[in-house]
């Protein structure tokens, strides 16, 4: 085999990577990302995947802190619109 056989685009497998995850599993995937990159890291993390820095900085944070999603939940309990009440 050629060297050539063994290259590709990891921005490209990086990208449908992220695709493929949950939303917090996608704001720590940035923020342990922007953690790699150093000084500027959000900055290029959240121009590299098309996302807000807020976000990065947000998954950033929940590694800081090692906050642990519950099991088999995407969003937190009491989300969403409330329901209609009967009167």
């Amino acid at each position: 085999m050629k060297k050539v056989d063994f290259e590709y685009d990891i921005v490209e497998h990086e990208k449908f990577f992220y695709g493929q995850l949950s939303e917090q599993q996608k704001r720590m995937y940035a923020g342990l990302k922007a953690m790699e990159a150093g000084y500027y890291g959000v900055k290029k993390v959240s121009q590299r995947l098309g996302i807000h820095v807020n976000t990065v900085r947000k998954g950033k944070n929940e590694l800081l802190k090692k906050i642990v999603p519950p099991a088999n939940k995407v969003r937190q309990k009491g989300g969403g619109r409330k329901k209609k009440r009967q009167s």
